[in-house]
């Protein structure tokens, strides 16, 4: 269970996004832990946040928040009943899926990262 403070919320998210992989805060901050994990290694106008937000393509934010930009990304639109927009965030949002295929040379599995030419 998320505890009101904000902190708490915000380490829930990231681990729920990694699925557990990002187990402490880099330089105190969840979020730029987060966005390192993803591969983002500088802040946007100082901002961690501002960064995974462009990460997601989220450019600008919603309301004058980027944290209701965030919540916007996931297909929240109201923090009611969980307090905050971050308690809603971290109780709501699905971690994204990466399309992976089996690598038969390496016998890997792989991120889906080719381009595959038509045949016409």
């Amino acid at each position: 269970m998320i505890s009101n403070d904000i902190t708490s919320a915000v380490q829930q998210y990231v681990l729920n996004q990694t699925n557990g992989a990002v187990t402490d805060p880099v330089n105190g901050s969840w979020v730029q832990a987060y966005c390192e994990y993803l591969g983002v290694t500088e802040p946007v106008n100082a901002s961690w946040l501002q960064a995974l937000c462009e990460y997601f393509g989220i450019t600008a934010p919603l309301y004058g928040s980027w944290v209701i930009a965030l919540a916007n990304f996931y297909g929240i639109t109201t923090p009611a009943g969980y307090g905050t927009w971050w308690m809603a965030i971290a109780d709501l949002a699905t971690p994204p899926t990466t399309a992976v295929l089996w690598e038969e040379i390496t016998d890997n599995w792989e991120a889906e990262t080719r381009n595959w030419e038509a045949i016409v």
